[in-house]
């Protein structure tokens, strides 16, 4: 008797035991969702985050120069098995740069979407893998941290405007001169305010512009391409906000001739404080009014936040007379 109790109380203990592996009345595993991405993305020193594309993890550049889709490295698209769907093509003044683009999925760490990416045989970028704009960002906001910040700085508050369309988007602001808006767009990447010929003939119309004798230099543009500048000299300043713009780089071979400029004689009038400036030049031709304003002349300023949820672009800077 003691034994068969002994053995009803063993099979009684084993079917109390839940068996160790699933079984069709275990519950599913929770699935984890990814985190929600930060609404700040701040960018210091080289400017480079971490994304999968196709699900191949590479390392993108942020620029606020960059405008369109993002564009790749070519070993980058060759990694990440990207199949061309379509073609297109960069311009550079004479020089043309063919490439084709491919829609793969592109994930910054809350869950892939698909995004069309560009590349051509020419590597984009020698830190990175490739070069994505602050408009294909899925943040709020994105902060170019430039230097550390300044006792007394200020912010420096623009409308954000947006041009291009889809295939080839810029952000930046506006500056209304004569009766034509440029559109400002700041890149920390160059020392210079850049401009082409056509723009620079427009500008010096309206403002008085020169060129300054012996300032040849070269533009290092997208895909390594090289376009030769000039420096201009303004004797009527743009003002952005409270910052006057005065010198810009001109691409003196891409989209016309900048004939209209002229030079800066030793003793030109036109720079001379004391002297009250009237034009009656007439502006012709039709100028891209772009206008890309490098790092001197925000050499003042700490940091860039493109606020995409406001529509807004601010500078947080020294004064300009601080020193």
């Amino acid at each position: 008797m003691a034994s068969r109790r002994h053995t009803a109380i063993l099979l009684a203990a084993l079917i109390a035991v839940p068996a160790s592996g699933p079984s069709a009345q275990d519950p599913a595993p929770p699935t984890v969702a990814p985190l929600p991405l930060p609404e700040e993305l701040v960018l210091r020193g080289d400017n480079v985050i971490a994304v999968t594309l196709g699900g191949v993890p590479v390392r993108l550049e942020v620029s606020a120069e960059a405008f369109g889709l993002p564009v790749v490295n070519p070993d980058t698209a060759a990694r990440a098995l990207l199949v061309a769907e379509s073609r297109r093509g960069w311009r550079f003044g004479p020089v043309v740069v063919e490439g084709v683009t491919a829609s793969t999925p592109v994930d910054f760490g809350a869950g892939a979407l698909p995004l069309a990416v560009s590349w051509t045989d020419r590597p984009v970028s020698d830190r990175a893998d490739g070069v994505i704009g602050v408009h294909h960002m899925p943040y709020q906001r994105v902060t170019f941290a430039l230097r550390d910040p300044a006792p007394g700085e200020m912010l420096h508050r623009f409308p954000l405007r947006s041009t291009g369309g889809d295939s080839n988007t810029r952000l930046g602001t506006e500056v209304t001169v004569g009766k034509k808006k440029l559109m400002m767009i700041f890149v920390p990447e160059r020392s210079e305010n850049l401009i082409t010929a056509p723009t620079a003939n427009f500008i010096a119309t309206h403002q008085e512009g020169g060129f300054e004798p012996g300032s040849g230099g070269i533009a290092v543009m997208d895909f390594g391409v090289e376009r030769p500048t000039r420096m201009m000299r303004i004797a009527e300043p743009i003002l952005l906000g409270d910052l006057p713009l005065i010198r810009f780089a001109v691409r003196v071979e891409d989209y016309g001739d900048p004939k209209r400029v002229g030079e800066i004689a030793a003793d030109d009038p036109r720079f001379d404080p004391n002297t009250i400036l009237v034009s009656r030049r007439k502006g012709r031709g039709r100028p891209d009014l772009l206008t890309r304003i490098g790092r001197d002349q925000i050499a003042h300023c700490s940091s860039i936040t493109y606020d995409l949820e406001l529509r807004e672009i601010r500078l947080s800077c020294a004064p300009l007379n601080s020193g």
